[in-house]
């Protein structure tokens, strides 16, 4: 009998299959460095200019700092839901809920963000309208997420390798151009609102580490397979793109081209000619597939954490053999679809526009997510202080850094996203009361009926 209890908590349980090299380039899928320089590289160059590399480094410390915190975390919680499943079990269930709540807005709008950003770089480029790209984009990665976990890791590996090589010769090439003529990445005039806001850009970049946590339930070993793959895409991802922006900027600096006039594919064209156009192309193609089909598989091990927990619909939490949770993918690519269809609609064919919105909600909701990470680890050092002085203090320096950045950056942003942002935080308390009271009413009903068939038997 108990043989056959631990057989049906296994297929109750996700297969372990991920090693650490597929998680890896599974996580720097999720962070699409190229993409993300053409995007929130140039959101970041908008805002401070030539401070953009330094705003990508301090946005990869940023991202460090709260990576580290999700390091320990993944050594002690090992199941599927990440950042929900912390925050469920170190703070309160409420605050699971809303953990979840508003990892599910970041991941769907962040993986979102790219398709727009993807449509918007090749519609200016190729003679297709940008709502057409996004719906193939989209399409191609929805048809990885339903075949499942595999297929997804091997194109990961293989699109993800040959993007290092692109982003690295590209970043040369441009400085090369200058005759390695380097220029001072430390502006005299910043201001801190605004480095403030490009930092949140910049730290949008390796970010895409976020997309590794919800799928620890499918990691082999994820004590250490999963901490390792935190450390090594954050570094990497992160100094690759600051890399990439250096090279960008310093031809930009040297020829003194009009940045905000700047068509960064046409000025690939122009400079290194129609062979590094194509191979720019497929790149920002392949990133807006992978990295909307990262985050994509993040959300749906998100809706099937919170299932489990009796969140969500219980339907949410089947599983199929060799695909994993399909209920739970079936609704994230619903949610993806109908994020895009709204965005086009809301923005025309302005898919930069949509990017930009999409992406800004994105990262308010990241770092959200990140500071209750940030108290969890703080809990859970409370209870052990004497041993876990170090867990503390990174704790509450993680928490400081974060909420500074995020009303820092709030100051700086538009006051339509930031009413969406906010009104998001209370739709999340106001459904988890909600769950919470109908779940106490189930359980005083199961109560009183118990109690009437002691009676009864009495």
């Amino acid at each position: 009998m108990y043989k056959g209890f631990q057989k049906e908590q296994r297929d109750s349980e996700p297969r372990r299959e991920i090693g650490v090299l597929d998680l890896i380039f599974i996580s720097l899928g999720g962070q699409s460095p190229f993409l993300s320089v053409l995007t929130y590289g140039v959101a970041a160059y908008d805002v401070v200019g030539r401070g953009a590399a330094l705003a990508v480094i301090l946005g990869t410390v940023l991202v460090l700092v709260n990576g580290m915190v999700v390091y320990i975390l993944s050594n002690k919680f090992t199941k599927a839901g990440g950042y929900y499943t912390y925050a469920y079990y170190t703070l309160t269930k409420r605050l699971g809920f809303e953990t979840g709540w508003l990892y599910l807005l970041y991941s769907s709008l962040y993986g979102s963000a790219y398709v727009f950003g993807a449509s918007f770089i090749l519609s200016s480029i190729l003679p297709v309208p940008s709502y057409v790209i996004g719906l193939i984009i989209l399409g191609v990665s929805s048809a990885f997420a339903i075949l499942g976990i595999r297929p997804t890791a091997k194109y990961a590996i293989v699109a993800s390798l040959i993007e290092i090589g692109m982003m690295t010769t590209l970043a040369v090439l441009f400085m090369s151009s200058t005759g390695f003529k380097l220029y001072n990445p430390v502006p005299s005039n910043l201001s801190l609102s605004s480095i403030a806001l490009a930092i949140l850009f910049g730290s949008s970049i390796p970010t895409g580490y976020g997309s590794i946590t919800p799928l620890s339930g499918e990691v082999k070993n994820p004590k250490k397979s999963v901490p390792t793959a935190i450390v090594t895409v954050i570094l990497l991802g992160g100094l690759l793109a600051a890399f990439d922006i250096y090279g960008i900027t310093d031809h930009i600096i040297f020829f003194h081209l009009a940045a905000n006039q700047l068509n960064l594919i046409q000025l690939v064209e122009d400079r290194f000619g129609l062979l590094t156009l194509v191979f720019v192309l497929f790149a920002a193609a392949n990133d807006g597939i992978l990295a909307t089909l990262t985050f994509l598989t993040a959300t749906s091990r998100t809706i099937f954490a919170m299932a489990r927990g009796k969140f969500l619909p219980e339907a949410l939490s089947k599983l199929e053999s060799g695909r994993g949770p399909m209920n739970a993918v079936l609704l994230s690519v619903g949610i993806y679809f109908a994020i895009l269809l709204g965005g086009f609609l809301i923005v025309g064919t302005n898919a930069f526009v949509a990017f930009t919105i999409a992406g800004l909600v994105s990262l308010f909701a990241n770092i959200f997510v990140h500071l209750s990470s940030d108290f969890s680890l703080m809990k859970l050092s409370l209870t052990k202080f004497s041993k876990r002085i170090k867990w503390f203090v990174l704790s509450v320096f993680a928490t400081s850094f974060s909420g500074y950045e995020l009303f820092q950056s709030i100051g700086s942003s538009p006051p339509s996203v930031v009413y969406f942002f906010m009104g998001t935080i209370i739709l999340g308390f106001l459904a988890a009361e909600i769950i919470e009271m109908s779940k106490e009413e189930e359980e005083k009903h199961e109560m009183k009926g118990e109690g009437r068939e002691d009676k009864a038997s009495f």
